[in-house]
């Protein structure tokens, strides 16, 4: 089943929910939260609104219905970087876009549809910000770009959206800070602010040195890449060596190197450092031992995890799990 919503209607619906349930969440103006109702999905989204102009959308939910949102022109005048870390979604019925995959929105020039899918963890970053603001953020810097973004952000072409690119490492770290930042007040405005020009510039950074452009891996190739993706996920305790890996999927250890960068825009190290992370931050929200969580994730020592874990994430382990025990 699809559930179709018109301009605005779907916040208007999450903000009537939680004015009925939860209508702290909407006290401070600059930094609200929605939250899903039952019957919809659970999860919510989160806006803030940073002093230079830029806003911020958090999203961390699950839907249990598919949904279209449907947005006019006049309804949409900035332009949106979209960062998902999680799940497929699909702009105007064009090609679904998959996992870890960021793109910029431009004003729309026409009506568009966006559709999420159900029973899918949504995991994102939007970064909003005006026309004139973004041109200030570039100015004597945009003929490094593309050309055809640069008529975009000139105003000079009416494409309602820049080509999907694979999200770098450098991009995943900053999501992963700005999604689990533990500070308040001042400081988390200037942490999220750093954070959020700090995307935009690696987002253009990787559009303007053409990094997007690969060659295509064969069918097969690509299969077995696949595949040792799935065995990383289901070993990350004792996970195999590169040899090891290579040699179960069928590949030699350069071409799986080579081909699990290209495929994943990550090296077979990150990509299991990545999934390891993930795992460690389901096991803290849920209370686990510091020690627990590094034997289950496969570190060595209680010591080795809290160094990997603050390079990633910029805190500790313990003050991760403290800021989300307020709910940070």
């Amino acid at each position: 089943m699809t559930i179709t919503f018109q301009d605005g209607e779907l916040r208007q619906l999450l903000r009537s929910h939680v004015q009925s349930t939860q209508p702290e969440l909407l006290v401070n103006l600059q930094n609200q939260t929605l939250t899903y109702p039952d019957w919809l999905g659970s999860g919510y989204k989160r806006d803030i609104d940073l002093p230079s102009g830029i806003e911020l959308t958090l999203h961390r939910y699950r839907l249990h219905k598919d949904l279209v949102q449907v947005c006019s022109a006049e309804q949409s005048n900035c332009f949106e970087f979209v960062f998902s870390l999680t799940t497929q979604s699909q702009y105007n019925d064009g090609p679904v876009f998959s996992d870890r995959h960021a793109h910029l929105l431009s004003p729309e020039c026409q009506d568009s549809r966006w559709r999420e899918f159900a029973d899918q963890d949504y995991l994102a970053v939007d970064i909003h910000l005006d026309p004139p603001l973004l041109a200030a953020l570039i100015e004597g810097h945009s003929s490094r770009l593309p050309k055809t973004l640069q008529n975009l952000l000139a105003g000079e072409c009416k494409i309602p959206i820049a080509d999907s690119i694979a999200i770098t490492p450098e991009m995943q770290a900053a999501l992963w800070q700005i999604l689990q930042c533990p500070y308040q007040g001042l400081t988390q405005t200037l942490y999220l602010e750093a954070k959020s020009l700090e995307l935009i510039a690696l987002f253009l950074e990787t559009i303007g040195d053409g990094t997007t452009a690969q060659t295509v891996l064969h069918q097969g190739d690509l299969e077995r890449i696949y595949q040792a993706r799935q065995i990383l996920r289901s070993n990350l305790q004792t996970p195999p060596s590169l040899i090891d890996l290579a040699r179960q999927v069928g590949l030699n250890d350069r071409k799986l190197k080579e081909g699990f960068r290209q495929a994943f825009n990550t090296t077979v190290f990150g990509y299991l450092t990545q999934q390891r992370m993930e795992k460690a931050c389901q096991l803290l929200v849920q209370q686990r031992s510091v020690a627990a969580v590094a034997a289950i994730v496969g570190y060595a020592s209680p010591t080795a995890f809290s160094g990997a874990f603050r390079r990633k994430f910029g805190i500790t382990p313990k003050a991760y799990q403290l800021a989300n025990c307020r709910g940070a």
